[in-house]
């Protein structure tokens, strides 16, 4: 399948710029009068997975449109900061970073143009399976139930990034797509995502033979996702349940191979992911994890790196833990975690996570991460993100140098990890059992508990003094189980692109962001510029370019009028 995957992405290549992208449909090798035949059909089913990782005109396009989303949550959250060769280098992602957010800016025209090409590519398959015969088709059904999903996850992109769109189906006729107004209400927009996870979720089947094709649990569980967004929690809940029921999924035992080892994607904690493989036989390189090339630190290891997407102090600091081994979840910030502190009790996530001096990177054993693997350490600091970056030895890493660190590492868009404290959000804020909530964010905090942790570069003895405990009935009330829920996300989940999107969740981007600029300024100057208007930063403006090209089609979302 990943090589009929990246054989498309290269043959459905986008087209001039400056047409409208509604009005855009995947242009290729396949004409319109060859689109009512099966093959046909399963092509375009597989070209609608290619987009997943943000490449719709080359590689180049997924730097700017990470499947990760770091350049839009991370960077915008006080989990990270920009990176890279000082603040003038992406000045547009530095923009974003302090909050400066206007229609004009390129990538979030990028982001904007890559999701509704992947729309449409959707909703071009969907024309052709419907146009297709039942008779010798038996997967007919769950192709159609394949690409709802995917759908799905476009317009819930489009959806937490701009609020507003036009929302396009296969009924459109094709070349009508820029009449489409952006009118329908955000609760009209969430139930169309909905109905097509939940239509999709009665038809497919619960495993599938092709690696990366989506399966019944995908739907719930992205089913779970979309209403946790509403706080529908009862629905949250149910759907979760259909996942963990499943006996499908389950928490990895090694954290740093599920951050690092090919091997181990498909081991049950990733519930959907985005297929990466270091040769297709279409490419020298293959369809790599393009929206992680810019992430990797310029030391010995990978033989370069550009080092953007830097892991903040105040993230860092909120590793430190107590006697009992319990995160700091009022005092974390009251002081620095040393960068190289190994005495102090830390989480054992903490290094599997970020790249700290001293500290042993992954599988490299000729020297520990240090003060040369580090750029632009007075602006952005000594820390490197170390999550969802290949071993360094591993076989089906690309090469030693250019492209820096990429290789065949899935990006999980969904992780069982991710869904079980879900669950245990809506459990809290539903007046669910509390028990059950703690139960659930436990059983997260003994994984991290038993995982082996970062040694020694001898490998004689842990790297630091590594303590995590579970939390205990004493004192579980609703507002204390909310505070470690928030923590054990953040935790759990950092630089994965989730951060900036649960603040606004959560209702606290404006004072929690605010808060960390100021408190984050003394340490990089540059987060003085750092501004947050409520109730308009919590999105993205639709770029102007596309509402001047719809000629008075599309109208400006709220927040930015």
């Amino acid at each position: 399948m990943k090589k009929i995957v990246m054989c498309l992405l290269l043959a459905c290549a986008a087209t001039a710029c400056k047409e409208d992208i509604l009005e855009q449909y995947p242009k290729g090798s396949l004409s319109s009068g060859d689109l009512t035949n099966k093959t046909a059909a399963e092509a375009l089913v597989v070209a609608s997975y290619a987009l997943l990782d943000g490449v719709y005109n080359g590689p180049i396009e997924t730097i700017f449109n990470p499947a990760s989303n770091w350049s839009y949550s991370d960077v915008r959250s006080d989990d990270a900061y920009k990176g890279g060769g000082g603040t003038g280098d992406l000045g547009e992602l530095n923009s974003l970073e302090l909050g400066i957010i206007a229609p004009d800016n390129s990538l979030i025209e990028r982001k904007w143009r890559a999701l509704y090409f992947a729309v449409a590519r959707c909703n071009k398959a969907l024309k052709s399976l419907n146009s297709v015969p039942d008779a010798g088709f038996p997967e007919k059904a769950t192709r159609i139930a394949e690409v709802r999903v995917l759908r799905a996850h476009y317009y819930f992109e489009l959806k937490r990034h701009f609020y507003t769109f036009p929302y396009l189906d296969e009924s459109v006729v094709e070349g009508q797509e820029g009449k489409v107004a952006n009118t329908l209400s955000s609760e009209q927009l969430w139930q169309k995502i909905s109905d097509d996870l939940t239509a999709a979720a009665l038809v497919l089947p619960p495993t599938q033979t092709d690696l990366g094709r989506v399966n019944k649990f995908v739907a719930y569980a992205y089913l779970a996702k979309v209403n946790l967004y509403q706080r529908k929690w009862a629905e949250t809940i149910a759907a979760a349940d259909q996942v963990i029921n499943s006996g499908q999924y389950r928490l990895q035992a090694n954290l740093e191979a599920l951050y690092s080892d090919p091997n181990v994607e498909h081991g049950g904690e990733n519930i959907f992911a985005v297929e990466t493989t270091v040769t297709d036989g279409s490419t020298t390189s293959g369809l790599l994890n393009w929206g992680d090339l810019l992430t990797s630190p310029p030391g010995p290891a990978y033989g370069g790196g550009d080092h953007f997407h830097r892991p903040s102090q105040n993230l860092v600091n909120a590793f430190k833990v107590d006697a009992a081994g319990l995160p700091l979840l009022d005092t974390f910030n009251n002081s620095d975690l040393s960068p190289s502190a190994t005495t102090v009790p830390v989480d054992p996530r903490l290094d599997h996570a970020i790249g700290r001096p001293g500290i042993t990177w992954k599988d490299f054993r000729s020297e520990v991460y240090g003060n040369n693997w580090i750029r632009e350490g007075a602006t952005y600091g000594p820390y490197s993100k170390k999550k969802n970056i290949i071993y360094v030895n591993s076989p089906l890493r690309a090469a030693q140098g250019f492209p820096w660190a990429l290789g065949a590492l899935n990006f999980p868009l969904i992780k069982y990890s991710d869904l079980l404290l879900w669950k245990a959000e809506a459990l809290i804020e539903s007046g669910g059992s509390l028990e059950d909530a703690r139960a659930l964010i436990n059983q997260i905090r003994t994984r991290a508990a038993n995982t082996p942790p970062v040694l020694t570069l001898n490998g004689a003895a842990p790297a630091a003094t590594y303590r995590v405990g579970t939390y205990p009935t004493t004192g579980w009330t609703q507002a204390y189980a909310r505070k470690a829920l928030r923590m054990e996300r953040r935790l759990e989940l950092c630089m994965e692109g989730h951060r900036f999107y649960d603040l606004v969740r959560y209702g606290d981007a404006a004072a929690t962001l605010t808060t960390y600029a100021q408190q984050e300024t003394p340490k990089r100057p540059f987060l003085s510029a750092f501004r947050f208007t409520a109730n308009k930063n919590e999105y993205l403006p639709i770029p102007q370019n596309e509402i001047d090209r719809s000629g008075g089609v599309l109208t400006q979302n709220q927040f930015y009028r």
